[in-house]
């Protein structure tokens, strides 16, 4: 018995080897998706935080932090590079200054295009052969897994 082996494994399923495989497909597609987006000048990390603010037009760093759920440093590091690169524009709060509004820039909504536009090409690859009461069933199987994990921070104990 191979480790970890016994405690996946239930009715024949191994479900560590499931969860392995979901995730090494969740790298593999961020990885094809990241080296192509380079080529076009999008990175993926940015491509979230741009889409958040062109659908939050004047959203503060703060905002974005929980909306991305990231610590307010690591998206203050972020925008100055967006704004460095021309897609967002700041802009200090009338109310308060220390406050910044952010804007996305029609540089930055190309950026988003292009990006979604080679995300939309590795994702429609990726569901080839796959009928749409399949892709059904697994967006529902996801939703339930995606709910048993939020689950888990009150249900197990260390």
């Amino acid at each position: 018995m191979r480790c970890g082996e016994a405690a996946g494994r239930r009715n024949g399923m191994d479900r560590n080897r499931l969860c392995w495989r979901l995730g090494n497909l969740q790298r593999t597609h961020r990885s094809l998706v990241n080296r192509k987006a380079d080529e076009a000048g999008v990175y993926m990390g940015q491509h979230h935080i741009l889409r958040y603010i062109s659908q939050h037009p004047g959203c503060t760093q703060n905002d974005v932090a929980a909306a991305m759920q990231q610590s307010a440093a690591s998206i203050s590091v972020t925008t100055r590079r967006l704004q460095e690169e021309g897609l967002i524009e700041k802009h200090p709060d009338e109310k308060s200054l220390r406050v910044n509004r952010l804007n996305i820039t029609e540089k930055g909504l190309e950026n988003g295009r292009k990006f979604l536009q080679v995300l939309t090409e590795y994702n429609e690859r990726m569901f080839e052969g796959i009928s749409e009461e399949e892709l059904e069933v697994l967006d529902r199987l996801v939703d339930v897994m995606s709910a048993n994990l939020e689950n888990c921070e009150t249900t197990i104990e260390p």
